[in-house]
């Protein structure tokens, strides 16, 4: 047993499996029946030829697919490779990219290889929901892990990229700004984030002009407006899937202001930030960012299944450095049970159908776990943690 329990930590392993994960993903849809080029993959391709047509990225194609593009222009020009190839290659690659990518960001924690084995695990199954639903997500959360871990490295030029690729991308990569106050040299860091910002901005205008560029811009924000209200409609289970959008089904009241939870939730997150003295304790900070990656789900009314996989690397984190008390293992199983499998065929569909997307509680464990971990932290725990590096 001890010897199957060292194999599966192993990096080898992980590593192996989650090229599997990420090629299992294609075959999943292709025993169910459906076109290999499923909707969201769909979507990115096409963005390619949009935005070099001259298109507007953000209006409806029902030819082409169903939804609306939601991402930024420059990850229409960086999708281009995926765009051009056949499409079972590309989406076979996607997929595996995706995978690895968020692998690769998992073992740049500053743990020890073991807690990084049993990270990737705890996320492998909602990995899975990602890549069967062909999301951005995985890499969406590796971009604002990486933001941290080279704040960590003092790779500051690096940090700042990734920063802002990820805002560039798809807005929730702003949370990376939450670990400005670990940079020893804030100066520098940034000038680096005003350099990659004027990069990434102007980028798309060398492909496709200035004044096409700048109309995108404007075209995303109005498209994530109208999505937006899209989203917190009571009929539409997909999305909303928050702590707002837990309560306004619990109270089927479709105009409960989002402020009532945010503001009581950006106050908690804030607390950790009065703990000056605890900026340099690497317990602390991998904390903050499993907070982050928590509280970004927690408080977006675009949530929904395939985006819990940000939610849960930061349940994975807040694990592998809790104190692994009954209160903490059961929460844990509380949030795979609920947060991880219920959108899988393993679960009961009448629970999932009738409770667990009706009301959204799918998020019900996360929030469980951020306030858990923010207790930890007020606690003042990381003082006397080291981690195991």
């Amino acid at each position: 047993m001890a010897y199957v329990f060292q194999f599966l930590l192993k990096k080898r392993t992980v590593i192996g499996l989650w090229a599997l994960a990420g090629l299992g993903a294609v075959i999943i849809q292709y025993l169910l029946g459906t076109n290999l080029e499923i909707n969201n993959f769909i979507i990115f391709k096409s963005s390619y030829t949009h935005l070099t047509g001259l298109k507007n990225l953000y209006v409806a194609y029902p030819n082409e697919y169903f939804d609306l593009y939601l991402y930024g222009p420059v990850f229409a020009l960086l999708i281009a490779p995926f765009a051009l190839l056949p499409a079972l290659i590309s989406y076979t690659l996607w997929n595996i990219l995706n995978a690895l990518v968020l692998l690769y960001a998992i073992y740049q924690l500053p743990v020890s290889d073991k807690n990084r084995a049993i990270v990737s695990w705890i996320v492998l199954n909602c990995l899975i929901t990602a890549l069967v639903n062909s999301q951005f997500h995985a890499i969406s959360v590796a971009l604002m892990m990486l933001s941290y871990t080279h704040i960590h490295k003092k790779q500051f030029f690096w940090a700042a990229f990734f920063l802002v690729l990820g805002v560039f991308i798809k807005l929730y990569g702003i949370i990376g700004l939450a670990f400005f106050f670990f940079v020893e040299d804030k100066p520098k860091y940034v000038r680096y984030l005003v350099f990659w910002t004027i990069i990434l901005f102007i980028l798309p205008m060398a492909f496709v002009g200035i004044d096409y560029t700048i109309q995108c811009y404007v075209d995303w924000y109005k498209v994530l407006i109208h999505k937006n209200s899209l989203n917190v409609m009571l009929e539409n289970s997909r999305t909303d899937v928050c702590v707002m959008g837990m309560f306004r089904r619990l109270f089927n009241n479709s105009t409960l202001s989002n402020l009532y939870f945010i503001i009581p939730g950006l106050l908690i997150f804030a607390l950790s930030y009065i703990r000056i003295s605890q900026f340099g304790n690497v317990v602390f900070q991998l904390r903050l960012l499993a907070s982050a990656l928590l509280f970004v789900i927690l408080a977006s009314t675009g949530s929904e299944s395939p985006t819990i996989i940000i939610a849960f690397v930061g349940v994975a984190i807040w694990f592998v450095l809790s104190e692994k008390t009954k209160l903490d293992i059961v929460l844990l199983l509380f949030a795979l049970i609920i947060s991880s499998f219920s959108p899988t065929d393993f679960f009961p569909r009448y629970i999932r159908d009738n409770f667990i997307n009706q009301y959204a509680l799918i998020v019900l464990p996360l929030l469980l776990v951020w306030l858990k971990l923010n207790w930890d932290m007020a606690r003042d725990t990381a003082k006397t943690m080291k981690v195991d590096q």
